[in-house]
């Protein structure tokens, strides 16, 4: 169903889609009853946009490179991939400092992303 075998998948009435982010804004072009998860306006969808890619370049990626060698090689945490998930923690809060969510002051799919974190981490 997805030729590059991750999750999450969703098939959508034989519509198969992968990637969280890409689930998340079909989902809302798809069945929302209106845009205050992913604003039309361009400008407010723009920062929507750019906080996902956070996710996807930045908070994920760093998240993983320093939880995987603990939970999956059963190695001690390396304080520099630490020290780098910690500087993205920063850049996330940052993002909170004049607002209340993370693209604005509203609640948008970037949220639901970098919660997906987030609540990770905190375990």
């Amino acid at each position: 169903m997805n030729p590059v075998h991750t999750v999450p998948t969703m098939n959508d009435n034989g519509f198969i889609l992968w990637d969280s982010h890409v689930i998340m804004k079909y989902l809302v072009d798809q069945y929302a009853k209106d845009d205050s998860l992913y604003p039309k306006d361009a400008k407010k969808g723009a920062m929507v946009n750019l906080r996902l890619y956070f996710d996807a370049t930045v908070l994920s990626p760093r998240f993983a490179d320093y939880c995987a060698p603990v939970l999956f090689a059963d190695q001690q945490p390396d304080p520099s991939k630490a020290a780098k998930f910690e500087e993205a923690l920063s850049i996330l809060d940052g993002f909170l400092k004049d607002q209340s969510w993370v693209a604005g002051q509203n609640m948008t799919i970037a949220d639901f992303s970098v919660i997906a974190v987030i609540s990770t981490a905190e375990k």
